[in-house]
């Protein structure tokens, strides 16, 4: 028994247990692999429970992470920030990305202007004669007519804006030698044409009211432009200046120095003529080249010349310079030119007089093209059309032809004052090779009455010929080969073209001058452009605003995001 109790020792157990199983053989090689060594259970104990160096060591590790990740995000948002910045500049310039916030759109171009610089197809260059800075310093007025040249420049690449300092450019201000450039001045030039227009304050700032005061004491347009220039550069800038006509001042330069096949008007001097300057400086300002000529000095009229205008001369022409008119119409035969002719109520009897006074060689030279001019006023009696309750100032019927353009049947009004008839002799207005084409009429209820009478007290209006009469005729003659045509336009008044009338704003007097000229000379209709008012300005930032304004865009709202970033940052650290 005590055998059989008795322990086995390790080798005995090993040398007789020979006959093991494949299952228990493979559970013994098992076990005699080295096992994967796990973290003693006390540095698992001190993590899970706050032991400060494993923490700390931890929260390291995250923080590095997540401020290495925050540090990236900043670097790419501030490099964003400057890359959007850049693409915006280059858009500004050339898109604008601006919004006109005034009541009156002064920071906004008209559609015309905007139509005509689309189809601009010449390089112009645009010289301010200031910096930018200085320039805008002005005041809003000068900031407005800035930010309109600068919106032109996007309109087209053709359109090639700069600011240059008088003193510092004595190589472009030698090239004006004998004109008169001064800080403010606007230059327009041309290389292909080599033309160039110079535009003063006083022609971009619009000042009806101060012009129309000075208009009525019968001051001449030049003289009123130079007034306005004088006023505009001064002290009193804000109390004369309503307005912006910046956009009407380039165009009608741009129109100037890239026609490259100007119409040439003459003006006939010497014989008494009225102040044609405000007739005058709307075809300036439309492209036209404005002259003078006296007829009693010149063999011959150029035949480049278009149109010669007859302004309400005072004195009967003589006949050797009548005979010149004639030639240069016929133009060897070719025809192709045109007289525009302005009587006038100061003008003598056309007919014979006793005292030998009178416009009896101008009479005949008319009556060769079927036109004559009463000795008579066109008053109207119609209390609807008359102006302001004078009878001798009232409101014209634009005939519908060719000629009248856009200015027929449209809501605007053609004044006109001190009117002579404009009769035509032929019945039907034609006879041979001249034809008639009526242009202007007065409304039903006008009168007559006899330039003699005028001084008169009882004159018997009831007893005058009445109905509607004539203001304007075209007579003309149509070569029969090349279809060229030559035209004498007559008018009853001057005053059709006086400055207040062609200055109202309901007035479509100067439309339609310019409207028929236009359509003589087959050039492409005028541009009209209406100027900018400075009055209830709904939105404006001075100087001391737009510094606000600056500082608070380009420094407090950028050093705010900047320590808002750091906080985040800060506080994500310490979490």
């Amino acid at each position: 028994m005590s055998d059989l109790n008795e322990e086995k020792k390790p080798e005995e157990l090993t040398s007789g247990e020979e006959n093991v199983s494949p299952e228990a053989e493979e559970n013994i090689e098992q076990s005699d692999k080295p096992k994967k060594e796990k973290k003693p259970a006390k540095k698992q104990a001190e993590i899970q429970n706050g032991n400060p160096a494993e923490r700390k060591r931890s929260v390291n590790i995250r923080s590095l992470k997540h401020g290495t990740m925050a540090v990236v995000l900043t670097v790419l948002f501030v490099a964003a920030v400057v890359v959007l910045n850049v693409i915006v500049s280059i858009i500004s310039d050339r898109v604008d990305t601006t919004a006109d916030l005034t009541d009156t759109g002064i920071y906004t171009l008209d559609e015309a202007t905007t139509n005509y610089l689309g189809g601009l197809e010449a390089e112009v260059t645009i010289s301010v004669m200031n910096s930018e800075t200085n320039f805008e310093g002005g005041g809003t007025y000068y900031k407005s007519v800035n930010e309109l040249l600068k919106k032109m420049a996007m309109e087209n690449d053709n359109f090639k804006l700069q600011y240059l300092l008088i003193d510092q450019n004595p190589d472009f201000t030698s090239k004006f030698n004998g004109e008169t450039l001064s800080e403010n001045y606007i230059v327009v030039e041309s290389a292909d044409t080599g033309r160039h227009r110079i535009i003063t304050p006083g022609n971009y700032f619009s000042a009806p009211t101060f012009r129309d005061n000075l208009s009525q004491y019968g001051y001449p347009e030049t003289y009123i432009d130079q007034y306005v220039e004088q006023y505009v550069n001064s002290s009193y800038a804000s109390q004369i200046i309503e307005g912006s006509n910046v956009e009407q001042a380039v165009i009608s330069a741009l129109m100037y120095v890239t026609n490259t096949d100007p119409v040439r008007v003459a003006f006939t001097e010497g014989f008494g003529e009225g102040d044609s300057s405000s007739l005058s400086s709307l075809l300036d300002k439309n492209g036209y080249d404005v002259e003078t000529i006296n007829l009693m000095n010149v063999s011959e009229i150029d035949s480049d010349i278009d149109y010669i205008v007859m302004y309400a001369p005072s004195m009967d022409y003589d006949n050797d310079s009548l005979t010149k008119l004639s030639r240069f119409l016929d133009n060897g035969g070719a025809f192709g030119k045109n007289l525009i002719y302005f009587a006038s109520s100061v003008q003598p009897s056309y007919n014979s007089s006793d005292d030998g006074n009178s416009m009896a060689n101008l009479a005949s030279f008319l009556a060769e093209w079927g036109i004559s001019v009463g000795d008579s006023l066109v008053l109207q009696s119609n209390a609807s059309y008359s102006y302001g309750g004078m009878e001798y100032v009232h409101l014209q019927q634009i005939q519908d032809t060719e000629y009248a353009g856009n200015t027929y049947n449209n809501s605007l009004i053609t004044y006109d004052a001190y009117i002579r008839p404009i009769i035509q002799i032929w019945e039907g207005g034609n006879k041979g090779s001249v034809e008639q084409e009526i242009l202007i009429k007065s409304y039903d209820g006008a009168y007559l009455r006899p330039i003699s009478t005028l001084s008169e007290s009882d004159f018997d209006k009831s007893t005058a010929e009445s109905g509607s009469f004539i203001d304007a005729v075209c007579a003309y003659k149509v070569h029969s080969k090349t279809q060229d045509i030559t035209r004498v336009v007559a008018f009853g008044s001057e005053m059709i073209c006086n400055s207040m009338f062609m200055n109202y704003a309901n007035s479509n007097n100067q439309d339609f001058m310019i409207n028929m000229f236009n359509y003589i000379s087959g050039k492409t209709e005028g541009t009209t452009i209406t100027a900018k008012s400075f009055s209830n300005v709904g939105f404006e930032v001075n100087q001391e605003n737009s510094n606000v304004l600056a500082v608070i865009l380009c420094i407090v709202i950028p050093i705010a995001v900047i320590v808002l970033g750091v906080v985040i940052w800060v506080r994500r650290r310490h979490r």
